[in-house]
């Protein structure tokens, strides 16, 4: 069987064994190579080792493709100021001649417009010197002497413009214009009136007022004008004394209330000080407090006193042995003589009768009568104690009788101490309820002194306020005495007057009214050529392309005007003879794609290219073509895939068999040396045609067949170029993209809908699809075009910025006119070879 054959060799099958892909290597092995192969030709063989292989570079491809969509990231941002431009000068022809119509219609309106008179005056509103600051009535009674601010005379200009604009201003003037002119009406005065401050800038603005008044009679102006200057003047005057019997008003209004409050809150402050004896709180307070230290410290010495006499009288107590009402019993018998006298004849007798009981008996008379003399003394001194301490000490008189000197001494210290005592105990009784008193009004005083303040603060404000309501009411007064007019016409109303006095109409309203209608006609043209352009729906230049898609514009291809746009380039033969000049800036524009493509990101070269179109007949096959063309003939190994199941073309246009192609190897029926096809011209292009496509033979695009066989030609290839069907009757080339580097997007200029590419634009975003740049086809029209190509020598770097010509929409550079109709059932009379010339080796072996 060939199977096993081909698969021993698989350095014969596609060529080299290594290559350069994003600025890492790939190494593949003829083993390796040759398993991958056989494995993708047999789906039931294991694919576990081809599997990690292709999902390693994949993932380094899906990295690659995100350092270029990051590349080439439009940037955002901005007004389409160009695009507007340029739409300008397409439609230069029809804007002027919009402009122009217009212009003369106004023209001649103003030809039969009556003339407009315009005439003003000036006022100035604020006191511009300080000596007029100081003059100012005003002035004179707020400023106390000095020179009074600005702000006293500032005025809020716009609301004041609205003021003088106002019915209740203007009715007057409209009522004394009328009485000399009937058919003046009050829209005439308010259309004719234009108010306005003099200085437009912060810098430059004045305080002067600049009223203009314009109308067809130059006597009904000027009477407009003196009208309005006499009716101002006398409202500013007014104003002020109005505004003044306002304020007037307002504060008599509010001074009975205010006096009433006043006189309230008096009797309250006085009531408070009558009733808690109140001079002044501050004073007061500390008093309080001196007292309460004063009466703390008095009770304190008393206590102390007391607690002295205390120890004093029970040592005296003790020592005596008699209770106070006992010493002063002692005391007093002690002192009494008729007391004494009594003792010492009873005294007396006891000694008689103990000297008489020596020689006589108790029986004996004489024994006898002293005992009775002894009795009746006794007697008399018990009679005579009792009417001296009472009946109670009385009977105590035997023991208080006999008191010496040293305990009549310690009797009168305690009697002493006694009394001390009593006086000390009352003494400290006032001083406690002193001290609760005094306690008591120190708890009471800060609430009274808080209510007393607060009084006091609240009549303050309350009397300044009246003060100065009252001193303001007087400073009105005067000032409404004042009848100097505030405002001053520095400007007298006037009309422009020749010579001869004749009012001169104003020049400015037909000028006015041509350049409206200029503007007029410049927006009527500029918004017709819009209008018009989006109902084309067309791209008109390279430069509307680079503006509507988010992808830089790599290349503009320009259009011929012979059938056969590039001559020789779609002969395979080099026989074919030599290029038209027609062909040189074709061939220079597609160099210089090829040259924007190779570098766009020199870390990560571009290895396989989906060429796509938003609808068909924009040149994506060409360019698909050429581009590959120039990649080989510089050295780049590439091959060319005709990827358009649907409807290919690319056998036709480089008159190739297509009995074996894409959809074979898809299928799986063929090997690929047998069908890829080499240019015999540029033996580094291969061709790789659609094949026969039967029905369903399409979605072989999205299988794992398709992925595997991209993955290996990236591996044998420098560059792989897809040709795909459009994007907007199809979504093959979404799955061939996502494999890809990314999608080089092809549009036709005036001829791809405008709407259709960015429904394709919107869609590509939705599947997150990188696209590497775009392709402006049919960008310059060969008219445009020097002789010797120096235009395109100057856009070497692919911009093209003159306008596109109008081409038919059928017209399709890319066919030949020997090829309109290709009979595929036809031999080929001269069919090109089968067999890669890359593939010499294998055949030699």
């Amino acid at each position: 069987m060939i199977f096993p054959c081909w698969a021993k060799r698989p350095s014969t099958v596609l060529g080299y064994a290594s290559t350069e892909c994003f600025d890492y290597e790939i190494q593949v092995s003829k083993d390796a190579l040759a398993v991958s192969m056989s494995e993708w030709m047999n789906p039931r063989s294991e694919r576990h080792h081809s599997e990690k292989t292709m999902d390693q570079e994949l993932d380094l491809q899906t990295s690659a493709m995100d350092d270029i969509g990051e590349a080439t990231a439009p940037k955002k941002g901005g007004l389409p100021i160009g695009g507007l431009i340029r739409m300008v000068k397409r439609k230069v022809l029809l804007i002027g001649g919009m402009t122009g119509v217009l212009s003369v219609a106004a023209w001649l309106s103003t030809a039969s417009d009556l003339p407009t008179y315009r005439g003003n005056f000036q006022l100035l509103v604020e006191p511009v010197t300080s000596e007029a600051r100081i003059a100012e009535p005003t002035a004179l009674t707020r400023s106390a002497g000095g020179v009074p601010s600005r702000d006293i005379f500032s005025l809020d200009y716009p609301t004041q413009l609205q003021i003088l604009r106002s019915p209740k201003v203007l009715e007057e003037v409209y009522k004394e214009v009328q009485a000399k002119y009937p058919a003046f009406s009050y829209i005439e005065l308010i259309q004719g009136l234009e108010l306005g401050r003099v200085g437009n800038t912060r810098t430059t603005e004045t305080k002067i007022l600049q009223v203009v008044y314009q109308g067809s009679d130059a006597g009904l102006v000027q009477l407009v004008l003196d009208e309005l200057a006499s009716k101002y003047l006398r409202y500013s005057l007014e104003d002020r004394k109005s505004r003044i019997s306002e304020g007037v008003k307002f504060i008599e209004d509010q001074l009975p209330g205010l006096q009433k409050r006043v006189d309230e809150l008096e009797g309250q402050l006085q009531e408070l000080q009558q009733t808690y004896e109140l001079i002044d709180p501050s004073s007061q307070g500390g008093q309080i407090f001196s007292q309460l230290q004063t009466v703390t410290e008095q009770q304190v010495t008393t206590q102390q006193q007391i607690q002295e006499q205390r120890v004093l009288y029970n040592t005296l107590q003790r020592q005596l042995g008699l209770s106070p009402n006992e010493a002063i019993a002692a005391s007093a018998l002690s002192q009494d003589p008729r007391y004494q006298q009594i003792l010492s004849s009873i005294n007396e007798i006891d000694s008689q009768i103990a000297l008489e009981s020596s020689r006589f008996t108790d029986e004996s008379p004489i024994i006898q009568r002293l005992r009775q003399r002894q009795a009746n003394l006794s007697n008399l001194l018990g009679q005579q104690a009792n009417r001296i301490l009472g009946p109670q000490l009385a009977r105590k008189s035997d023991a208080l009788t006999y008191q010496d000197s040293l305990r009549l001494d310690l009797i009168k210290q305690l009697i002493n101490t006694t009394n001390e005592m009593q006086v000390l105990q009352m003494r400290e009784q006032f001083l406690s309820g002193r001290q609760a008193d005094v306690s008591r009004q120190m708890q009471q005083f800060p609430t009274i002194a808080r209510r007393y303040a607060e009084i006091q603060r609240q009549l303050g404000i309350a009397t300044r306020t009246l003060d100065q309501l009252l001193g303001q009411r007087e400073t009105l007064r005067v000032e409404a005495a004042q009848t100097q007019v505030p405002w001053e016409l520095i400007s007298a109303p006037m009309l422009p007057r020749n010579v001869d006095g004749i009012a001169i109409p104003d020049p400015n309203s037909s000028r006015k009214k041509l350049m409206m209608g200029m503007v007029a006609g410049l927006a009527l043209g500029v918004g017709t050529s819009i209008l018009i352009e989006k109902r084309q729906d067309i791209f008109f230049s390279a430069e509307d392309v680079k503006d509507a898609v988010p992808a830089p514009l790599l290349g503009a291809l320009p259009a011929c005007a012979t059938a056969d746009p590039c001559g020789s380039l779609l002969d395979i033969a080099p026989s074919a003879g030599e290029l038209s000049e027609e062909a040189f800036p074709f061939l220079d524009a597609v160099n210089n794609l090829y040259a924007s493509l190779r570098f766009l990101n020199p870390h990560n070269l571009v290895r396989s290219l989906v060429i796509c179109s938003p609808s068909a007949g924009d040149g994506k096959t060409t360019t698909a073509l050429h581009l590959a063309e120039t990649a080989a003939a510089a050295g780049q190994r590439v091959l060319l895939v005709d990827a358009n199941l649907r409807t290919p073309n690319l056998h036709a246009i480089l008159n190739l068999p297509n009995e074996c192609g894409l959809s074979e190897l898809l299928a799986q029926k063929v090997y690929p040396e047998d069908a890829i096809q080499v240019c015999p011209s540029l033996e580094h292009l291969c061709i790789l045609t659609a094949g026969q496509t039967p029905p369903g033979t399409t979605k072989m695009l999205a299988s794992p067949q398709m992925k595997d066989l991209m993955a290996a030609f990236d591996a044998q290839f420098d560059l792989i170029i897809y040709d795909t069907p459009n994007l907007s009757s199809a979504v093959d080339a979404n799955f061939l993209a996502a494999q890809a580097d990314g999608i080089l997007l092809v549009l036709a200029v005036r001829q791809t809908a405008y709407s259709k590419t960015k429904n394709v634009l919107k869609k590509l975003a939705e599947f997150h699809l990188p696209i590497i740049g775009t392709v402006a086809n049919r960008a310059i029209a060969p008219a445009e075009v020097s002789e010797d190509g120096e235009e395109y020598d100057e856009d070497s770097e692919g911009i093209w910025d003159t306008a596109a010509a109008e081409l038919e929409p059928d017209y399709n550079p890319a066919y030949n006119s020997d090829v309109d109709e290709i009979d595929e059932d036809e031999p080929d009379d001269d069919p090109q070879p089968a067999l890669n010339p890359l593939f010499v080796d294998d055949i030699a072996s």
